[in-house]
């Protein structure tokens, strides 16, 4: 989990907490399973989810089509699903993974932690993104809290707390999240920075605002999910562990279907909305999608500009997008000018991850993008 080899000129290692959690850690890849000489890409109508055509939709069915094609090849793809105007399009299977198995998200679970923050403040749980988190912590964590009194909720989201950490090195995110305390440990940390200052990714920032969401709510974090989206989106089947603190795991570990996290993945690009419902503040998801941090980032030839709530912005020939990125390649790409949505899934604990994400989102700008018309 050595996440994101120094993609910023900015004397860090990024997004290794974009690994973690969950089980199958230490498992070792697949190999890589006989192919039919074709892909059938084709999804298939499902009671919760309407389907269409990639020509239907005004995709470019030929280049979309060698883009299927080309996964074959991709030891560590498990699953490439594309929507547009919410209705799904393509998807499609890779190196024996099915469209029911549960697959690792790994740090695009922050980006929906991000989103349940979004709907506990239109609730009023949470005051607003300016609240401190000296708010819901102090009676657990004490004196652990006298010199961060000014961090608030908008600091843990833009990873901008100013607490010391450093996951450039696997054991970054590894020794945080088998603490015994996890909350503790990040809580521990000193202040390295002012916060609201300078960018740091920090998993372990990210997973207070999980503790905050159970503190504000009195549910669990993913009670909280189950019943605010998970429930409306017809997801059914998932896995998401608690750490030893006893909070949901709110900086990686959730594990869901290709298609489940493709529904989430539209929801944020459709401001949401998902088919007739509005899960979610569209003002807060167009917040989120606006740039709280410059950044310079590269990946597989996509060009990162800047970092929202918990999310990763820059564009494509002009046109802006969001990305929401786990470690080994869990991509979910959207670019709501265009109403486009683009999934892709890898090998979650891959020992060539800088390979693995470059080859994977290489797939994505090479061979997706150029289907979409602008």
């Amino acid at each position: 989990m050595n996440k994101k080899y120094g993609l910023l000129a900015l004397g860090f290692s990024l997004l290794l907490g974009c690994g973690g959690g969950g089980s199958g850690g230490n498992a070792a890849p697949p190999p890589v399973s006989e192919q039919p000489s074709g892909i059938n890409w084709q999804p298939t109508a499902a009671a919760d989810w309407p389907v269409s055509t990639a020509t239907a939709e005004g995709l470019n069915s030929t280049l979309l089509d060698q883009a299927y094609q080309a996964g074959r090849t991709e030891n560590g793809l498990y699953a490439v699903l594309v929507a547009k105007r919410g209705l799904l399009v393509g998807e499609a299977y890779y190196n024996d993974k099915k469209a029911s198995d549960l697959l690792h998200l790994r740090s695009v679970t922050k980006t929906l932690v991000s989103t349940l923050i979004g709907i506990a403040i239109a609730e009023r749980k949470i005051q607003s993104l300016d609240q401190p988190i000296n708010d819901f912590l102090r009676a657990d964590y004490g004196s652990l809290l006298n010199n961060k009194t000014d961090i608030t909720i908008r600091h843990l989201l833009t990873m901008s707390s100013g607490i010391s950490w450093d996951e450039s090195q696997l054991s970054g995110y590894t020794d945080w999240e088998s603490s015994s305390d996890p909350t503790r440990y990040v809580l521990e940390r000193g202040l390295l920075t002012t916060p609201g200052l300078q960018f740091n990714y920090n998993s372990g920032a990210s997973h207070l605002l999980s503790v905050i969401l159970t503190k504000a709510t009195g549910v669990s974090t993913e009670s909280y999910a189950r019943t605010k989206l998970f429930t409306p989106l017809g997801i059914a089947n998932w896995n998401w562990p608690k750490l030893r603190d006893g909070f949901t795991n709110g900086a990686a570990g959730l594990q869901l279907t290709a298609r489940d996290l493709t529904k989430l993945a539209v929801l944020w690009q459709q401001q949401g909305r998902w088919q007739q419902q509005q899960l979610v503040s569209a003002s807060y998801l167009l917040t989120a999608a606006e740039s709280q941090r410059n950044l310079r980032a590269s990946v597989g030839g996509l060009n990162l500009t800047g970092y929202g709530f918990l999310w990763w912005l820059g564009s494509d020939n002009g046109r802006a997008l969001q990305l929401a990125w786990g470690y080994g390649g869990q991509f979910a790409l959207t670019l709501p000018a265009q109403d486009t949505t683009i999934l892709v899934m890898g090998y979650n604990v891959p020992s060539n991850v800088r390979d693995q994400e470059r080859r994977l989102m290489e797939l994505v700008v090479q061979k997706i993008l150029p289907a979409i018309p602008q």
